[in-house]
């Protein structure tokens, strides 16, 4: 019997940095050939994929059709699969998506898997409901799109990979086989770094207790109630350091007035770095804060933040929204969603503290979230089905 051979579709892998998951697999002496856009439609821009060398996989780059990612396919992908036979085709793809169907398309025989981040119930009469609230049109369209495509994936998609208890039992409810897995980061990128910490704490002014804010900037990420929490302990002596969110939003515009109105502009540290660079930010910060709010729409999916902070060797805090404390494990620190005065005290009590290294999470990091411990996973997976 032949072993198996991967072909991986991946959008999310116009970023070089998310290639390591193929790297690691293709380490496990398991063929594959990656598939990626060369050009992304991304934060309502094109943007042209970065020449970055393949590290034990084959790399493609094909044309991307369509600017909306449940509706995105690839010219060029029947091609691709002629010549590499897959016994295996994985899309980093909701299972309700055009990318998929035009995989199972172009290769009928090969082995079907997925990946989704959903992790709340889904049907029809609940995209209907959430459009109508809203009177977006356009927003039903857009639920009879993925209902059509959610049920072409009942028939099509021979394994899901999710990413928490919530999202693996949401893929058995509609009859699919799910198999939960990290979202894995790379050790290394993400490690104790003594030496960047220094330097970037130097170059930009880190001189206290440094807390932090890394990622999304959205209201459901809750970091107007760090904020809040943050002027509850303006009598402690700290900084915060966040991503530069000059004029990216219009809530980001919001948290700009906030600071400014709360008088904290002079504890505030932003700045801008590539994800292959955040792990350099992150062992310049103490602790990190994900302090994500649950709507009837949305709770946190995963937080890949917490691997990676955690991976860093520093102090991680997170509220009790959607999969932040499966992520976490039982390491770090959390905190009822919501709670600003209960954030505030256990950043006070963190800060009075002042031990800031965690070893125990970063050994938790390694062992069970990390791209590793996800491409052995999936190569156990792939041989079982070769």
């Amino acid at each position: 019997m032949s072993g198996p051979r991967l072909l991986a579709i991946s959008l999310s892998c116009h970023e070089p940095v998310n290639r390591a998951l193929f790297r690691e697999i293709g380490a496990l002496g398991i063929p594959v050939h990656l598939v990626v856009p060369r050009r992304h439609f991304v934060g309502g821009t094109w943007r042209d994929t970065p020449d970055f060398p393949p590290e034990n996989y084959e790399l493609t780059l094909l044309d991307l059709s369509g600017t909306n990612q449940r509706t995105h396919t690839l010219k060029g992908l029947q091609a691709v699969v002629d010549a590499f036979g897959p016994t295996h085709i994985y899309c980093d793809s909701d299972p309700a998506s055009m990318m998929v169907r035009q995989a199972k398309q172009v290769a009928p025989h090969a082995r079907l898997w997925s990946l989704t981040a959903e992790n709340m119930p889904q049907s029809l009469g609940i995209d209907l409901k959430k459009a109508a609230e809203t009177r977006n049109p356009a927003g039903i369209a857009s639920a009879l799109v993925k209902a059509w495509l959610r049920r072409s994936a009942r028939r099509r998609v021979d394994r899901v990979l999710t990413l928490s208890a919530d999202g693996t039992a949401l893929i058995e409810a509609m009859g699919l086989t799910a198999t939960q897995v990290p979202l894995g980061f790379d050790p290394r990128l993400f490690r104790p770094l003594p030496e960047a910490r220094d330097a970037v704490r130097a170059e930009l002014g880190l001189t206290r207790p440094t807390i932090a804010y890394f990622g999304r900037q959205t209201p459901e990420k809750g970091i107007h109630l760090l904020i809040d929490a943050l002027d509850r302990i303006r009598d402690r002596d700290w900084q915060f350091l966040i991503d530069d969110f000059i004029a990216a939003s219009a809530y980001a515009g919001e948290l700009a007035a906030q600071i400014e109105r709360l008088g904290l502009a002079d504890r505030v540290i932003v700045f801008e770095s590539k994800h292959e660079d955040m792990a350099r930010y992150m062992n310049a910060a103490d602790i990190v804060v994900l302090p994500s709010l649950s709507t009837p729409k949305w709770k946190e999916q995963y937080g890949r933040v917490i691997q990676e902070v955690m991976a860093c060797g520093r102090t991680m805090v997170g509220s009790r929204s959607g999969a932040i404390p499966e992520v976490m494990g039982g390491h770090g620190h959390l905190f009822d969603e919501g709670d600003v005065a209960g954030l505030a005290s256990l950043l006070g009590t963190l800060l009075d503290r002042g031990d800031f290294a965690d070893g125990a999470a970063r050994s938790h990091a390694l062992a069970r979230l990390s791209v590793d411990r996800q491409a052995a996973i999936m190569a156990d997976l792939l041989r079982r089905e070769a």
